[in-house]
């Protein structure tokens, strides 16, 4: 299993004490907020790929606009 996981994934063991549970809770606050921003970004990307396609649904396959929308 550990060969599926980024080494920054395999450093975080069964938690055995309050203080380990409290490092790796301050670590997930300290990256939360970069996940967010990076899901967004993904999600806006993921979105504009989905407009290209449903516009690209509209246009004569072979035209210049379906190769400039294909593009």
């Amino acid at each position: 299993i550990a060969k599926c996981f980024p080494s920054s994934i395999r450093k975080y063991v069964a938690i055995v004490s309050y203080e380990q549970r409290q490092s790796y809770k301050d670590d997930f606050s300290a990256e939360y907020g970069e996940y967010k921003n990076l899901w967004a970004q993904a999600e806006n990307i993921t979105k504009k790929f989905r407009n290209f396609d449903e516009q690209l649904k509209f246009v004569t396959r072979g035209s210049t606009a379906y190769q400039v929308k294909k593009d």
